[in-house]
């Protein structure tokens, strides 16, 4: 028994150092006995726990577990002490060295400077038109006046949050040459930096101008009318970086970055950031409480109960899936998928998933919304084909012509023209207009009738849109076959929220359910995959 009394030691002290580090209202009396160690922690925690101290609770459950079959061993073997010589002795999980099970990754490092703040999809909240754009026609001079004077704001800003004189911040220089941060591992952790990020649209919201006479708030409009006093009317050039556009004469500067987002390179010189706006135009993205994108993904995605989206068991396993997520997007991965010469832009992954979905399901009718160059109409045509559903049809829905021209392009590289092959005349047929138009919906159930249907839901990735699609199509799919939502993994790591609509639209259709058997540990569709199950 003397092993077991030296191991009851070694536990019982580790187990209250940790208590009462985490909970300051631990009581010693509240260790009557090592069955109530854990209850009474949560006893002594107030009702209110952190992450980390739920984790600590759980770990010394395990300790008195492994206590537990300790004793029980030791007692059984009192009665043969040539048996209780060979037991071994078993080290309490808290006592071992587990910085040798840790994998640190920089996410500096891993995402790249401009990534590291700004994220990696293009997901801009607000975007200004340039000034060479709205002014068109105006002399050069008139545009470098323009610039030297947002640049001079931008100076005084920037000299404000870092307590300098203005004539220190020098407006050719880049942040860290600026302030001596060399080192970019201290670049991302000033605090300053992120302040400095979200201050820029900030003094940027004085300096946005309107295309022609605004009669009603619009999508691109609303946040500018909103803030100017002189509301429904044009400004006058001098009147662009005065008191007559400060937004936040208005608003709070939080609700006013909460319409704009925050800039997505706060470490470019202050001529460099001038120079965009009035020649190119500038967008807002995200806006995470002033945090970088690496810090939000790090403290709001990873290691969240209510972010753990991948089907996976542990939330370090769904954090080795999110970071893949993320380097898949930031290498542009989906560039680079081809599917009989055409790019497709779909996750291996999910391709497998959905043309088993296909295989087995067998439908005479797919409804995809969101065409892009027709890749994956095209992809879906060839498994129907293969799989001798020979009267199957594809209706694929866009704004524009899937027909792209050889050469590069925001999707990849083109190298063949989808509607050239010729499955295409086969199998697709291409619908051009909005996926939520009257029109277009009525002509999509007229196809549908009599048919066996699934659909595909891959056009604009917000949650209001995903989900008027989502009531509109999702009706249509034949009971046994599935309604997909794409990209929900968008939900995960930028402001869009296919997700959000995929939660609120099971909430009112329980003839649908998640299959989350589809989802072979890396998906971008994640809690997307909808099975009509009556």
């Amino acid at each position: 028994m003397r092993k077991a009394v030296a191991v009851l030691v070694g536990l019982a002290g580790v187990a209250m150092v940790g208590l009462l580090v985490l909970a300051p209202n631990f009581v010693q009396e509240n260790t009557v006995s090592l069955s109530s160690l854990s209850s009474s922690f949560v006893a002594g925690g107030g009702g209110s726990r952190s992450r980390e101290q739920s984790l600590r609770v759980a770990q010394l459950e395990r300790e008195v577990e492994r206590l537990k079959e300790v004793l029980a061993r030791e007692q059984a073997a009192e009665s043969d002490p040539e048996q209780a010589k060979g037991l071994p002795m078993i080290v309490p999980e808290s006592m071992e060295d587990r910085s040798n099970f840790s994998v640190n990754i920089d996410l500096l490092q891993f995402l790249g400077h401009q990534q590291f703040f700004s994220g990696i999809s293009w997901d801009p909240v607000m975007c200004m038109p340039s000034w060479k754009t709205v002014f068109e026609g105006k002399p050069e001079e008139f545009f470098a006046a323009a610039k030297a004077r947002l640049a001079s704001q931008l100076q005084l800003e920037l000299a404000k949050i870092k307590g300098v004189d203005p004539k220190e911040v020098e407006l050719d220089k880049p942040y860290h040459e600026l302030f001596g941060r060399d080192d970019e591992n201290v670049l991302a952790a000033d605090p300053d930096m992120e302040r400095w990020q979200s201050k820029i649209m900030v003094v940027l919201s004085r300096w946005m101008v309107h295309h022609g006479e605004v009669v009603k708030p619009t999508a691109q409009s609303f946040l500018f009318n909103m803030c100017s006093k002189v509301k429904g009317k044009e400004f006058t050039p001098e009147q662009f970086g005065t008191a007559a556009t400060d937004c936040t004469t208005e608003m709070t500067e939080e609700d006013l970055l909460n319409q704009l987002g925050s800039y997505t390179t706060p470490m470019a010189p202050l001529n460099e950031i001038a120079h965009v706006l009035i020649e190119y135009g500038t967008c807002g993205f995200m806006p995470r409480g002033q945090k970088t994108f690496a810090k939000w993904l790090r403290t709001e995605r990873m290691f969240n109960p209510d972010w753990m989206t991948f089907a996976v068991a542990t939330p370090e396993q769904d954090a080795v899936v999110l970071l893949l997520d993320v380097l898949y997007e930031k290498l542009g991965v989906f560039k680079r998928q081809y599917w009989q010469g055409v790019i497709t832009m779909q996750n291996p992954f999910d391709m497998y998933a959905i043309q088993d979905i296909l295989f087995t399901v067998r439908p005479t009718l797919m409804v995809e919304t969101g065409t892009a160059n027709g890749g994956s109409a095209l992809l879906w045509a060839s498994v129907l084909h293969l799989s001798e559903v020979h009267d199957a049809k594809i209706v694929t829905i866009d704004l524009v012509e899937p027909a792209w021209e050889e050469g590069e392009s925001w999707g990849g590289r083109v190298r063949n023209d989808a509607t050239k092959h010729k499955l295409w005349d086969k199998h697709v047929h291409f619908l051009k207009g909005s996926t939520v138009e009257q029109a277009v919906v009525d002509q999509v159930k007229g196809m549908a009738a009599g048919q066996k249907v699934m659909v595909l839901l891959d056009s604009h990735h917000t949650a209001t849109h995903v989900l008027e699609e989502m009531n509109l199509y999702c009706p249509m799919v034949s009971v046994g076959s599935y309604c997909i939502v794409e990209d929900t993994k968008m939900s995960r790591w930028s402001s869009t929220g296919p997700l959000e609509a995929v939660k609120e639209f099971l909430a009112h259709h329980p003839e649908f359910q998640m299959d989350r058997e589809r989802e072979f540990l890396y998906s971008h569709h994640a809690m997307g995959y909808l099975k009509r199950v009556q």
